[in-house]
């Protein structure tokens, strides 16, 4: 099957802080200022809410209500994936950079890409739900939901771009709200619904981590971390599976810092047709296998709204080494539900809200189908003496979840006809 994968090589500068091998150019085109373009957009959007709100009152039980669920719901332990995956889809688009930081210092987390400037539809995904602008695109975070995971470790997230910086405040949106909705005497107030330019610059001043930042990044999330906050972010910090690269053939370096702790940096490297991640103290080799599927309409009426594209991308990445381990789905992070096939079964796959388990139903049913082909024509061509049989799915298990056991019976069906199993001369 083709290898979609292409990396050129980078050009790469500096990390200013010392004994960082990650490194970065510097960039020479300015911070938009709060009176910019974006700065307007964003005080204008702000009052059209507080009008809004002005209006229906119930509006600010309800938003509050969106974001404290999401918060400490199912995201509430993902603020990491939710972060890298934002900066990832900013360096989707064409003339950006590879590279993604994550910084936890005692005080803040910043996550800083080298992508594509923050613009309106942007701002709109940060600020409102189920209306992201990234329908009908490649691109990972679709919901607008992911960044709201952040007011599980912060009162007050920022948002630093060049082309124009805002920042979210709880105390200050509470107050916004009281002075503007007279009747509205709610037990909580939304946050991420009223931001406010801010200056980079002026901030940079009193922050070093962020003024080094700002001299390679073009995007920055800067979250003041409320109490007790950073020993979660830690823990995510260091679970963080290196594997995401495998899947985002855009994002070439990946560095995790932490306060105290080794920085945990991932590269990615091709050779030939094998991938090489390197994470610093381990090394593993992947043949990575892609398909793109149009779907039925039978699969289009069950995906979810803003899932509009009917063409969908599915990756298989198969580890050239411990081929006989069971792996799972991933929706470019992985879910609890285990496919049994080796490696990582990568697609949009319809999940529960926090992507964290397969639903049923046909659009999951017809993706798994699908890869089930796409795995067997990897393993058609013999070779190494029956190796290539290794990644197949083990025997049926007590507690096997179903979409592992209809992955497994599609597999064994795409390979009925198939010739994968070599005579005594390995043919």
């Amino acid at each position: 099957m083709k290898q979609e994968y292409d990396f050129s090589d980078a050009k790469r500068g500096v990390f200013r802080r010392p004994g960082r091998p990650l490194k970065l150019p510097a960039r020479s085109n300015p911070w938009d200022a709060p009176q910019g373009t974006l700065g307007r957009f964003v005080r204008e959007e702000s009052r059209k809410t507080l009008e809004a709100y002005r209006a229906q009152p119930h509006l600010v039980t309800e938003h509050a209500s969106q974001e404290h669920d999401t918060a400490h719901g199912g995201y509430a332990h993902r603020q990491l994936f939710e972060l890298v995956q934002n900066g990832a889809d900013a360096l989707t688009h064409e003339g950006a950079g590879q590279s993604i930081l994550v910084r936890l210092t005692e005080r803040f987390l910043y996550c800083a890409d080298d992508g594509k400037p923050i613009d309106e539809e942007g701002v709109k995904g940060l600020m409102f739900a189920h209306m992201s602008g990234k329908r009908g695109t490649t691109e990972i975070g679709r919901f607008g939901m992911g960044f709201k995971s952040v007011l599980g470790v912060t009162d007050a997230p920022e948002f630093h771009s060049r082309s124009g910086s805002l920042r979210f405040n709880r105390a200050r949106a509470s107050e916004r709200i009281s002075q503007h909705v007279h009747d509205v005497h709610a037990e909580r107030y939304p946050t991420l619904r009223l931001p406010e330019p801010m200056d980079s610059e002026a901030e940079a001043a009193n922050d070093e981590d962020l003024r080094e930042l700002m001299s390679w990044a073009t995007n920055i999330v800067r979250l003041p971390l409320a109490d007790g906050a950073s020993e979660d972010l830690a823990t995510q910090v260091q679970e963080f599976s290196p594997e995401f690269l495998l899947l985002v053939p855009h994002v070439r370096y990946l560095t995790l810092e932490c306060d105290g702790e080794a920085p945990r940096e991932f590269t990615l490297h091709r050779d030939g047709d094998e991938l090489r991640l390197d994470t610093g103290s381990s090394s593993s080799r992947w043949r990575c296998y892609k398909t793109t599927h149009t779907l039925s309409d039978d699969a289009r009426a069950d995906s979810r709204t803003l899932d509009d594209a009917g063409d969908v991308q599915l990756a298989w990445a198969a580890p050239l080494d411990g081929l006989s381990e069971p792996g799972r789905f991933w929706a470019f992070f992985p879910t609890q539900t285990a496919s049994l096939l080796a490696g990582i079964l990568n697609a949009p796959w319809k999940t529960n809200e926090d992507r964290q388990n397969l639903l049923a139903g046909p659009y999951n049913d017809e993706l798994i189908e699908v890869a089930a082909h796409m795995v067997a024509r990897a393993l058609s061509s013999p070779s190494e003496s029956a190796r290539h049989l290794d990644p197949l799915p083990r025997h049926e298990d007590v507690g096997d979840c179903d979409h592992g056991k209809r992955l497994r019976a599609c597999i064994a069906a795409a390979l009925e006809d198939r010739e994968i199993v070599p005579d005594q001369h390995a043919d």
